[in-house]
């Protein structure tokens, strides 16, 4: 289909284009006109996305920081336009004019129209109970039951606060290459418009902070639970050991357990000295009674001697003691004190030898009584100190026995008490550790902050939005024609008929073509007056001037008197071609005869019979070819009587082909005799398509001429027709193309 068709068929439909244009301008003009004026509001918000990303041209990844910035753009946009994010300003824009409607004073932004959503005030006194249950900071998400969901949808649409009525009027987008979004909200009120842009990005920031440290709080939460579980454990065990200890009287064990030890040791060590005491007080007994018994007397010297022996030893022993009360003083931890001590029980040792060696000694004979006296002394003393001796070994003994069974209870005791000083040293460390990870957790969360931020806050809409109705209008008009040619130029294009001479051409694969005979109304219709005419009737001009060059075209060739007319389907218009073919050769003083061989559809009863000119001679001629039972002579109904120049011979209708009808040599005959009495002689056959009839009345023609309608189809099944009729070669001697418009024959 080639452009100027096209352009062809648009010129002849511009009034429908400017038609369609001008009614969807009007049309858009008034509804514009009529509908109601809208105010917006704009909050300004910064992302903190491009601060975060850090863009530099110059990095070599400059591009993908692009891509996930506006990726991050996009992601934001979605989800502040997602219906979780919607729902919360639908809940806080109900509350608020279902409580406005209960108050007096209130004045609620919008009425219910229960004509969108009809409910009862049952279910508005329940959603009305519920949403004033709803915590719009909780940190948690929104769980509702199904039956709320069900009523806030339902009131909310009757509201228009419904996810689809607001998403109507909220834009988000982003302000040119910068970090803030541009949230715009538009309503029918200035006031309600300036509300619902600050609402809903207050309950945005609020949602999109809990969500964004809903974890962190999560994991805060988690682990104070755990850490105050730890420290019930720990204490739980303090507490069980603490009374332990307090009912066995043991306040510190380990403390207690120490002194206890430290204290054993002490008596051990006074009861070596005491025992030394008492050895040396024993020997010092036997030396001086085995002295006194073996010599009567010793002299002074030695009684000297011995009282210096004696009272050296008293002090050895007394430095002794002084110094085992200071060992015992210390703890028997001080070094210095230690190294005296032992050095003082030496010279002890060494005084109670000296002093033991001296006893046996003799003395002068003028002192031995001072000197008995003086041994018997001493022996007394040493005696007493034996006894002493004797006596403090057993009390020592005595409060070390105690010492050592207290001790022994206490080490059981210090098992029991260890075990549970284990666990809480245990459960102390765990504590220690969840509080650590605890500590660590709320420095996280005290970090996080929000990106999102307000930059500017709704104002309240001064001015409604511009309509740009004379815009709209203009758009709508332009989109309606282009619409329309689109629509002309599709069925144009999926019109597969063939509507001028080149698409016939075009489907038929190039077949001859003697002309196009352009459309004529019908009612009326006179061709012998058409052709006979000089210029009277205007409207008939393309057609006659088309007819006439087809008949140029049949007259070129001399030789060719007897023609075929045939097409490929029914309802083609051969019938009225070859009736226009005939008046045109008589318009040029030719005598034509129509034979109707289209035994299958007759001509209708219209045609009757009339005497004319040739009349006598056609009846003749039937008869004596022993046709008159095939054919009837017809005369078309007020025809011209005598002057008629153009005669048909009709059939009786017979459902059989013409080789069945027909005796070749008979039929070839007849029209040999009706070729005497006429210049031109054409027959009509049935459809190819259909019959067989063309085929085999070929044969008894000189040219076979094709009649193709304008508004047929060229389908597969005219296949086989057409390549007929191609092969025919020099026989075919063109198509003629009916009922074409007179606009596209040039």
């Amino acid at each position: 289909m080639d452009i100027g068709y096209l352009l062809r068929i648009l010129a002849r439909r511009k009034w429908l284009i400017i038609f369609a244009m001008l009614a969807a301008a009007v049309a858009t003009f008034l509804l514009i006109g009529r509908k109601p004026e809208r105010f917006k509001a704009t909050v300004i918000m910064s992302t903190g996305i491009v601060n975060y990303k850090g863009l530099n041209s110059n990095n070599d990844d400059a591009f993908v920081q692009q891509y996930q910035v506006e990726n991050a753009f996009s992601n934001l946009i979605e989800f502040i336009r997602s219906r979780s994010s919607v729902k919360l300003l639908t809940i806080s824009m109900l509350r608020h004019d279902l409580l406005a409607e209960d108050d007096e004073d209130g004045r609620p932004f919008r009425r219910a129209n229960k004509s969108l959503s009809n409910f009862t005030d049952d279910e508005r006194q329940t959603l009305l109970e519920e949403l004033q249950k709803v915590n719009l900071d909780s940190i948690n998400d929104p769980s509702f039951s199904q039956q709320f969901d069900y009523l806030l949808d339902k009131i909310a649409r009757a509201y228009g606060y419904d996810n689809d009525a607001i998403l109507r009027g909220l834009l988000v987008k982003r302000r040119t290459a910068t970090d803030y979004l541009g949230i715009e909200m538009t309503t029918e009120s200035p006031r309600l418009s300036q509300y619902m842009a600050n609402e809903f990005v207050n309950r945005f920031m609020i949602y999109y902070q809990n969500l964004s440290v809903r974890e962190k709080r999560k994991k805060v939460d988690f682990l104070t639970d755990l850490a105050a579980r730890r420290k019930h454990t720990v204490d739980s065990i303090t507490e069980i050991r603490f009374a332990y200890l307090r009912t066995r009287g043991l306040p510190s064990i380990g403390k207690q357990s120490e002194d206890l030890i430290t204290q054993i040791s002490n008596f051990e060590r006074d009861r070596e000295l005491a025992s030394s005491k008492r050895d040396a007080a024993e020997a010092s007994v036997r030396k001086i009674d085995d002295y006194m018994n073996r010599r009567g007397s010793s002299d002074a010297g030695e009684t000297r001697a011995r009282i210096i022996d004696k009272t050296d030893t008293d002090e050895q022993l007394a430095r002794v003691r002084e110094l085992t009360q200071k060992s015992i003083a210390a703890g028997g931890k001080d070094p210095d004190i230690e190294e005296e001590l032992a050095e003082a029980k030496q010279q002890l040792q060494e005084a109670i030898q000296k002093s033991a060696r001296t006893i046996g000694k003799p003395k002068e004979k003028d002192e031995s009584k001072r000197t008995r006296e003086d041994l018997y002394k001493e022996r007394v003393s040493a005696d007493l100190n034996r006894i002493d001796a004797e006596k403090t070994v057993s009390q020592l003994n005595g409060k070390i026995a105690v010492l050592k069974s207290r001790l022994s209870s206490i080490v059981v005791d210090d098992e029991y008490s260890s075990s549970l000083a284990v666990s809480e040293e245990r459960a102390r460390e765990e504590f220690n550790k969840v509080n650590a990870q605890l500590i660590d957790a709320r420095l996280d969360l005290s970090k996080q902050e929000s990106p999102l931020s307000i930059v500017e806050n709704a104002q309240l809409p001064e001015w409604p939005e511009p309509d740009r109705r004379v815009l709209l209008s203009l758009f709508a008009a332009v989109v309606a024609g282009t619409l329309t040619t689109i629509a002309i130029f599709l069925l144009a294009y999926m019109d597969g008929s063939m509507h001028s001479p080149e698409l016939f051409k075009r489907y038929t694969g190039n077949l001859p073509l003697l002309g196009a005979v352009s459309t004529v109304p019908l009612q009326g219709l006179n061709l012998g007056q058409v052709f006979s005419t000089n210029g009277e009737m205007p409207k008939y001009t393309h057609f006659r001037e088309s007819l006439r060059k087809i008949r140029t075209l049949l007259l070129q060739n001399e030789d060719d008197h007897v023609f075929l007319v045939v097409s490929l389907k029914g309802q083609e218009g051969k019938t009225f071609t070859m009736h226009a073919l005939a008046y045109s050769l008589a318009a040029n003083h030719k005598r034509v005869l129509m034979l109707d061989t289209n035994f299958k559809t007759p001509l209708p009863e219209d045609y009757t019979d009339r005497p004319t000119q040739s009349s006598a001679i056609l009846n003749k001629t039937i008869r004596e070819n022993n046709l008159a039972k095939v054919f009837q002579l017809k005369t078309p109904l007020g025809g011209a009587g005598k002057k008629q120049k153009v005669d048909i011979i009709g059939n009786h209708g017979l459902q059989k082909s013409p080789s069945e009808v027909l005796e070749p040599t008979q039929f070839r005959q007849f029209l040999t005799d009706l070729r005497e009495h006429y210049d031109y002689i054409f027959l009509e056959s049935a459809s190819l398509n259909e019959y067989s009839d063309a085929q085999e009345l070929v044969p008894f023609v000189d040219k076979v001429i094709a009649v193709f309608n304008a508004r047929s189809v060229i389908k597969p099944a005219d296949k086989d027709s057409l390549d007929y009729l191609r092969n025919m070669g020099d026989k075919f001697a063109g198509a003629v193309l009916t009922e074409v418009d007179t606009r596209n024959l040039n």
